[in-house]
């Protein structure tokens, strides 16, 4: 009974973040043509902002899921699935995109361009995330040992400590060996998300102690949330609609994010959510959704001016009422596709043998 309440939270956080992510790519198109001094601008900016929560929290679920289990883990099998369930669709999604982007004539063919952009994870917005989740698969066995080992309270100040610096100041590190040194990539290391990673390495290692202390400290947790989420919007308007420079921006972001996080798993518990068969789906369509949104909001974004349809706010409402019911659509229709295939092959092989 427990685990299935431990993934029901899982499910519904996954769920959450997973529209955040939509969100905030719908939210792109007018971010980029809205006048930077408007209100609709600071808005959508601001919102913008909030729902970046979602890619740090995917990172925290993906470590509670490794250390739920205090089993052994045989490391070939689960690099198959991981090959199987991430990396192989990922792959495939970056040749979509790129075909796409060539039918389009936004380039050319050229082969070492297209692994490039796989290894990098540059052809759309959402796949630096894969890259640096990639990382953090490769050095399962040290996550695992470090959060049996050593103690939360050492592990996650230092891995705060860590994720500051290369999320901040990578560039500036690698100037004091080199002026000429620049790395373009920091986003896609996997120091610049270890604390929420490995925070929740930490909590899948002491699930029920996690758990407890999230019911105990709920209050505070949801007061600091509220206070930095309005501290970060406050200060985001000033810098992106003001121009008022905000040099701990960043900083603030960071902790916002580090209460955010707990917080929305903490309300998953106090308000326990049974999915139904549909959300179930959803669920585990969501990869693959984060996978091919932005493609879809690609081709949106390329599509409906066709139609005389040029207000921004009118766009955006389109938008978001397209891409969240046919991506998640399509998804699952995939997968129940992929599932009849993968049925039909296995029954003929049977009758074969």
């Amino acid at each position: 009974m427990a685990e299935k309440k431990r993934l029901s939270e899982l499910s519904v956080l996954n769920l959450l973040f997973c529209f955040m992510v939509l969100w905030s790519h719908c939210s792109g198109q007018p971010i980029t043509v809205l006048d930077h001094s408007s209100w609709q601008y600071g808005l959508m900016i601001c919102l913008q902002r909030l729902t970046f929560v979602s890619v740090s929290g995917f990172f925290f679920l993906s470590g509670v899921k490794l250390t739920l289990s205090s089993g052994p883990l045989r490391l070939g099998r689960y690099y198959g699935k991981r090959i199987k369930s991430i990396f192989l669709p990922y792959l495939l999604a970056v040749a979509v995109y790129y075909m796409y982007f060539m039918r389009h004539g936004y380039f050319g063919f050229s082969l070492p361009d297209l692994i490039g952009y796989a290894i990098r994870g540059d052809l759309s917005a959402p796949f630096y995330f894969v890259v640096a989740l990639a990382q953090f698969v490769l050095l399962v066995p040290l996550f695992r040992w470090l959060a049996r080992r050593w103690s939360p309270v050492l592990l996650i100040p230092i891995s705060l400590g860590i994720t500051l610096l290369s999320a901040q100041y990578l560039n500036d590190m690698l100037h004091l060996l080199s002026p000429a040194l620049n790395f373009a990539y920091g986003d896609r290391l996997f120091t610049t998300f270890l604390v929420y990673y490995l925070a929740g390495c930490c909590a899948g290692r002491n699930y029920e102690a996690f758990t407890q202390l999230l019911r105990d400290n709920f209050t505070l947790l949801a007061v600091l949330a509220a206070f930095l989420a309005a501290a970060d919007v406050f200060c985001s308007w000033q810098l992106f609609v003001n121009g008022q420079p905000v040099p701990f921006l960043e900083t603030l972001h960071t902790l916002y994010q580090l209460t955010a996080i707990p917080t929305l798993y903490a309300l998953a518990l106090r308000f326990p959510i049974r999915l139904p068969p549909l959300a179930q789906k959803m669920d585990r369509a969501s990869f693959l959704v984060y996978l091919y949104h932005s493609l879809l909001i690609t081709w949106f974004n390329d599509f409906i001016p066709h139609l005389g349809i040029r207000k921004v706010s009118l766009q955006f409402l389109l938008r978001v009422a397209f891409i969240y019911p046919v991506t998640f659509l399509l998804c699952i229709l995939w997968q129940w596709g992929y599932g009849r295939v993968k049925e039909v092959l296995g029954s003929r092989a049977g009758a074969v043998r």
